[in-house]
């Protein structure tokens, strides 16, 4: 069972939802990477849940993409929510807290939880963790063990 993080006004990570962009609100089909291009649709559920969160919370979007794509992910995420997005211009930044504007970056800011399509949820038990991990990243097809 998940805890439930209320925002508190001492803890800036309280406040915010962090948003996987890739195949977490937008769609990647099997034509892959293309070069960065945003070619895909939203996931269905994906925009309404994003406005949900919005309306109650910071949100952030982010992504491992280069920065210079950062402007293209806001004008899809705004384009498909109507939103108003922005892109993060500060490097050091380690919480958002403000509402109402999503902010786009490739940071991992501190946040309440974050939704993302290959996170692993830790719960603090390893030992139930990392049989989950070797299998997500082929680890446990090695000779049909975990390797030491």
């Amino acid at each position: 069972m998940h805890r439930v993080i209320t925002p508190r006004s001492d803890s800036p990570s309280s406040q915010a939802v962090g948003v996987d962009f890739d195949e977490t609100l937008m769609l990647v089909d099997s034509r892959g990477w293309m070069d960065g291009q945003l070619y895909g649709e939203p996931i269905p559920g994906a925009i309404e849940a994003l406005r949900l969160l919005a309306a109650h919370r910071a949100v952030f979007v982010y992504t491992a993409r280069p920065r210079r794509f950062h402007e293209a992910v806001a004008e899809w995420v705004t384009r498909y929510s109507g939103l108003a997005t922005r892109v993060n211009d500060d490097l050091d930044r380690a919480y958002w807290t403000k509402r109402n504007e999503i902010l786009v970056t490739n940071l991992k800011l501190g946040a309440a939880c974050y939704i993302c399509d290959k996170a692993v949820h830790f719960d603090g038990d390893w030992t139930a963790t990392l049989p989950v991990v070797t299998q997500a990243i082929g680890l446990d097809r090695i000779h049909g063990r975990v390797p030491a």
